[in-house]
């Protein structure tokens, strides 16, 4: 067998500090056996020095199938130790990802598209029905008469459901009839996945299959949301009579991002805000806050910090708020102008992606008296800000935030914004860009903003 791609791909360690053989278009043509451990390759050290330089269509002809799948195998078995680094992962995925979309046949592609909708889906039978909790509850596994009676469900349909579960890695057929739960069906059981799956089946999903109507439709309110639950409500005012999907949308929104960085790892609070407030000053205003976790994290990583804390949102959304110390609340409609004066910082937190361009330069205006008379007075917006330069497309991560940008357009017509299209609306609103900067790779960004004209301040 000869060293093919596959096998310098699994060799990170091996590479580091050497020029890549592949990229550099050299071939070995001495023959190495597998490597059977990942990082095992002195005998490729020692055939490397015989490389000799090639062209792509005899590298081609020299790569061997059989190689590649073995160390696929093992890396299915254990992926942890195969990188060095977040690069070489990413690197690898995006790799894969072209690999299986050039090896597909046209009918192969046509699948893939055409059933996309069915893994979010039977995952939502699999949690809604208890499929999932049964299988984890058992460690020899369980018949699919059991699993029946568990899910209600009739046993040739769920069959059917059951091996497109196994197809998926949501469940496995150790022997025939008999299923076990799988890591990935624990994971589906964990509260983040479980809502998630929730949300996007239930309130996301329906607006996602609108989507090409709505792009049809003249009238300006009219959402894909809108017509997917064939409703005349937007998405906040129709949970609010959908306990088990208001549920979801929280509490998936509150765990998704409590792993990752937030706008104060970007901003001193302390020094670049607070900077001598008094106790009767306003030094934070959270614009449509929800249920004030912004308010109580602010707190908590500054505890000793003087000013007012003021939630603001709309009456049936302050019930459900948290009672944080120190946090006074609200009632306000940041349609109408803010009714509070000078406050330090103004913060939107993904508030605006919900909105298209006239409403975000809207909401904005309705905060330029506020700032009128405060030099230190800024508004923050608390969102992706996407590069103005598309990365490739093939880029793992790239296809998450493409995504969440047409979920958007489904969900409340808006969309993600790029850099210069978020610097033309606070150029619209009278305000301009005082700093933007990003906190998280998946390009969270603060945008600081203030009164375009400093002659106001007198």
């Amino acid at each position: 067998m000869r060293i093919s791609r596959s096998l310098l791909l699994s060799a990170p360690s091996f590479f580091k500090g050497k020029a890549d053989p592949w990229t550099s278009k050299y071939c070995w043509t001495e023959p190495l056996p597998i490597s059977r451990t990942p990082h095992d390759f002195r005998l490729a050290t020692e055939l490397i020095t015989k490389s000799q330089p090639c062209t792509t269509s005899k590298m081609m002809s020299q790569a061997n199938p059989e190689a590649l799948i073995e160390q696929l195998r093992l890396l299915n078995a254990d992926p942890s130790s195969y990188f060095e680094n977040n690069q070489q992962k990413r690197d690898f995925q995006k790799l894969v990802r072209q690999a299986g979309t050039a090896v597909e046949e046209p009918f192969e592609t046509m699948q893939r598209l055409v059933y996309g909708p069915l893994p979010l889906v039977t995952a939502r039978i699999g949690q809604d029905r208890g499929i999932f909790e049964t299988l984890a509850k058992s460690q020899d596994g369980v018949q699919l008469n059991v699993l029946a009676q568990a899910s209600g469900l009739q046993k040739g349909v769920l069959e059917s459901i059951l091996d497109y579960l196994c197809i998926q890695g949501m469940s496995v057929e150790a022997t025939p009839g008999t299923y076990k739960a799988t890591p990935l069906t624990h994971m589906l059981l964990m509260p983040l996945f479980n809502d998630a799956v929730t949300h996007f089946h239930d309130n996301c999903a329906p607006a996602f299959t609108a989507l090409n109507q709505a792009l049809h439709s003249s009238e300006a309110n009219t959402t894909a949301f809108k017509l997917g639950q064939h409703s005349d409500q937007d998405f906040y005012t129709w949970m609010e009579t959908h306990p088990i999907q208001q549920g979801a949308f929280h509490r998936f929104m509150e765990a998704q991002f409590a792993s990752l960085p937030t706008w104060l790892g970007a901003i001193s609070f302390d020094t670049e805000i607070a900077n001598g407030v008094n106790a009767e000053d306003v030094v934070f205003v959270d614009v449509g806050g929800g249920n004030g976790l912004q308010c109580a994290a602010l707190k908590k990583a500054f505890p000793e910090l003087k000013g007012r804390i003021i939630l603001q949102d709309r009456p049936a959304v302050l019930e459900k708020a948290l009672n944080a110390d120190g946090m006074e609340q609200m009632a306000h409609d940041f349609f109408t102008e803010q009714p509070v004066h000078n406050a330090r910082a103004y913060y939107f937190r993904q508030i605006l992606h919900n909105f298209d361009d006239h409403t975000c330069i809207r909401i904005l205006q309705m905060h330029l008296p506020a700032l009128r008379h405060n030099p230190d007075s800024r508004i923050y917006i608390d969102d992706k800000t996407l590069p103005d330069e598309k990365t490739d497309a093939s880029t793992p991560g790239v296809e998450y935030t493409a995504a969440l940008s047409l979920a958007m357009k489904a969900m409340f017509g808006a969309q993600e914004r790029r850099e210069k299209h978020w610097r033309w609306i606070i150029d619209q609103a009278g305000l301009e860009v005082v700093e933007i900067r990003k906190y998280t790779k998946f390009d969270d960004s603060a945008i600081i903003a203030k009164r375009r004209y400093q002659d106001q301040w007198r």
